[in-house]
């Protein structure tokens, strides 16, 4: 298993994002990216609030297929709104396991959920998919031979060319039952390049994102099939009513879901969120 040992003074990927959201998860050295990011691309902070409306409906999506099993792969901190309160406002006996190799996401995470009997948090490196799949929690919780979710939202930037993305994605997906679906963004300088390479410009302490345009990224997809739209932005991303407020000039990621084996006929009763 792969970790990173604590460090305040180096920035996490996690704990910047919770700070574009609002969240008080994070420390000087993050609030200190952050502002150099927002200098660097100021619609930053609104594509933060537009992926996390994007997972909502992403959820939805899911648990309208049946889906109440949630593998949530990278998922920093489980802040107000995460996957398993989402889950379980559509079906209490819904299940997720968060899975973030960061100390601090992992020790809050686990604090937060502590006593749940739905929802656990893994200290592991999603690019370490046997690690993950043999967890305790993960084999406690979820089912393999029934429908499962994998969340991959703004965690594949971080996988370089030598991680292998696309071995990492099938071993999960192999793992998965028909009717089981994958749910993926990634960072991209395809709809915004200046903006997007500014922020490498910012990121000399943090792990440098591996930028890539959606057709690199579907072709790790191996057999499976994204459902409509396809790779758009996030905020174009089956948009409801509100959403057109987040949606900005400078795009700078996209996302996906993806069905990863055949599907039964889609279920009956809607999540009602």
């Amino acid at each position: 298993m792969i970790t990173r040992t604590l460090d305040l003074d180096r920035p996490s990927d996690a704990r910047v994002h919770d700070y574009m959201l609002g969240g008080g998860s994070n420390f000087a050295a993050d609030r200190a990216l952050a502002r150099r990011i927002l200098a660097k691309a100021p619609y930053a902070r609104l594509e933060a609030l537009a992926a996390r409306n994007c997972l909502r409906r992403m959820m939805r999506t899911c648990l309208d297929q049946g889906i109440r099993q949630f593998l949530d792969l990278g998922s920093g901190i489980p802040i107000a709104g995460s996957p398993h309160e989402i889950a379980a406002a559509a079906d209490p006996a819904a299940r997720v396991v968060y899975v973030d190799n960061e100390q601090i996401a992992a020790t809050q995470g686990k604090l937060l959920l502590t006593g749940s009997e739905t929802a656990a948090m893994v200290h592991a490196d999603v690019r370490d998919p046997e690690s993950v799949l043999a967890a305790e929690e993960t084999r406690r919780l979820l089912d393999f031979d029934q429908p499962v979710a994998v969340l991959m939202l703004g965690v594949l930037h971080q996988f370089g060319g030598h991680h292998q993305p696309a071995e990492v994605i099938r071993h999960y997906t192999d793992a998965l039952a028909p009717g089981s679906l994958l749910a993926l963004s990634h960072f991209t300088d395809e709809f915004a390049p200046t903006p997007a390479h500014d922020i490498l410009t910012v990121l000399p302490d943090c792990s440098a994102p591996a930028m890539r345009d959606r057709a690199t990224v579907l072709s790790f997809l191996g057999d499976a099939e994204p459902l409509e739209p396809g790779a758009v932005p996030v905020a174009d991303w089956r948009p409801e009513p509100g959403d057109a407020d987040l949606r900005t000039p400078e795009p700078l990621s996209f996302a996906l879901l993806a069905r990863t084996a055949a599907t039964p006929p889609p279920h009956p009763n809607s999540s009602g969120i």
